[in-house]
């Protein structure tokens, strides 16, 4: 993997490779235009998990109508300003097997994703919210790894 970045002064940063191009806020002009690093940061944990849970779904037969991700943080207010708290929502519809759902999230946070293992490695607290067809099935809740028995 490799990325560059180009700075345009007064405007933003720009990376730019094959595929796409990406642009950054520029902190010293005071733009909200552009997404900010940490703001892409929860947008590839949010990526990376919902990827592998789409992905474990239909291997373990289960399957769902609808299903959207939102991701929060909070961050340190001294620096280095880091993640301090992150919480990922996974919003589904449809009728669901929550254990194998819940399996699946689990082995996202504590296996698979490896965005978010590298922020709780950074020292987040990382803890998923899980509602299905408007109810809430878990709120705040820390992933658990899979024993091996």
């Amino acid at each position: 993997m490799k990325v560059s970045f180009q700075y345009e002064k007064g405007k933003f940063f720009i990376s730019q490779d094959e595929k796409h191009e990406v642009r950054l806020k520029d902190p010293l002009a005071n733009s909200e235009t552009y997404y900010s690093p940490t703001e892409l940061l929860l947008m590839a944990m949010g990526g990376c998990s919902a990827a592998d849970i789409v992905t474990m779904l239909p291997k373990m037969r289960t399957d769902y109508e609808r299903f959207r991700c939102e991701v929060t943080g909070e961050r340190r207010k001294e620096y280095p300003q880091t993640l301090t708290k992150v919480n990922i929502s996974y919003i589904f519809e449809g009728n669901i097997d929550l254990q194998k759902l819940k399996r699946a999230i689990n082995l996202s946070l504590t296996k698979y994703c490896s965005v978010s293992i590298i922020v709780k490695q950074g020292g987040a607290a990382l803890t998923y919210s899980l509602i299905v067809n408007g109810d809430t099935i878990e709120d705040h809740k820390y992933p658990e790894e899979e024993q091996n028995n």
